[in-house]
């Protein structure tokens, strides 16, 4: 299993109204207390961005955060990561191991919060056994919180009989879906320099070829610029080319 922290945060500001919105309401729920939440969107759209932002705006007194590459993440490890964090020593039974992780989270002033990464990768059984030792303690509320962050078919797998318990027991759903048209010379501006020199139709180009998703549209908007020379205003007839060569797969 690896973890890991997420990828440093972009060097300039992040701006749509998903990410926004969406860090917004995760920020809130921390706030709050333990919970568990859905994120998902296509790559590219920004999801560990937003997780790596929700970390580093969080309160680091009231709250750990832990944050997990789910594509190398295995059910039996979970639990001797979390171990292994909180610098415990392991016991020879699960039962046991259960019982120290279970009065240790108890007894922490910080709220663990478990940011799992590519969650769609994950099996049944470690999406279960998130959850299973979030509320491993009976008597109290989930001893942590849990954000699955993924690609849309974790939305799909969720559907999943045995995955139940967790779907009805998500409180917070939510979805990057990337770039409105009117977002996209902001975003380009705050991202690439020189990106003042984009014509209104090389715009709206670059935003229908990448399909809004703000990662292709950096990339794309990155190699326009790179075809354009000196100065020169950037229009849509100066990066037709670039645009029906670019492939997006």
């Amino acid at each position: 299993m690896t973890a890991s922290k997420p990828p440093p945060p972009p060097k300039k500001a992040s701006i749509y109204s998903d990410f926004n919105d969406a860090k917004a309401k995760l920020l809130a729920a921390l706030y709050r207390g333990p919970f568990y939440a859905l994120l998902i969107g296509a790559s590219g759209t920004g999801k560990t961005s937003l997780l790596h932002r929700v970390a580093t705006l969080a309160d680091r007194h009231r709250n750990q955060i832990l944050y997990l590459a789910g594509s190398q993440t295995s059910s039996p490890g979970l639990g001797r990561y979390l171990a292994d964090v909180l610098h415990l020593t392991q016991r020879r039974s699960h039962a046991e191991m259960l019982r120290i992780l279970t009065q240790t989270l108890r007894e922490s002033p910080a709220r663990l919060v478990l940011f799992i990464d590519e969650a769609h990768l994950l099996p049944e059984a470690t999406l279960q056994e998130a959850r299973l030792l979030a509320e491993s303690d009976l008597d109290s509320p989930p001893l942590f919180s849990v954000v699955f962050s993924g690609l849309p078919e974790l939305k799909t797998k969720l559907d999943a009989p045995a995955l139940f318990p967790l779907k009805r027991r998500l409180t917070l759903r939510l979805e990057l879906t990337g770039l409105k048209k009117d977002e996209v010379q902001p975003f380009l501006v705050a991202r690439l320099a020189g990106a003042e020199r984009f014509s209104a139709d090389a715009i709206l180009a670059i935003f229908e070829r990448a399909r809004g998703i703000p990662a292709l549209v950096e990339n794309l908007a990155d190699l326009c610029l790179r075809a354009v020379p000196g100065k020169e205003p950037v229009v849509l007839e100066a990066i037709e080319e670039v645009l029906e060569s670019w492939d997006v797969t």
